[in-house]
């Protein structure tokens, strides 16, 4: 996988069990060639609560159907921030 650490647009559910780690459901995501896909999340394999520089983030190891083929990707979430950047794909 390649790293691409870009900000991306995220639609996420949150749970009444667990408020704290969001389950994403849909994302927005711009390739090198300017074309935009908005990809929903298949399947999440496997979700890593890791710290960067002090800081509490998510990491979703994720499948989706991207332009016709199955792709695997990580999304980060960064907690404090609330963002979502397209980590790895």
């Amino acid at each position: 996988m390649k790293l691409h650490n870009v900000p991306i647009d995220v639609i996420a559910r949150f749970w009444v069990k667990s408020p704290e780690i969001p389950d994403p459901y849909k994302f927005r995501y711009k390739d090198e060639a300017g074309n935009s896909y908005d990809v929903k999340v298949e399947r999440i394999y496997h979700i890593k609560d890791h710290r960067f520089g002090g800081k509490r983030t998510f990491i979703y190891r994720c499948v989706s159907t991207i332009a016709g083929e199955e792709r695997m990707y990580e999304l980060k979430y960064m907690v404090d921030e609330c963002k979502w950047p397209l980590y790895k794909m």
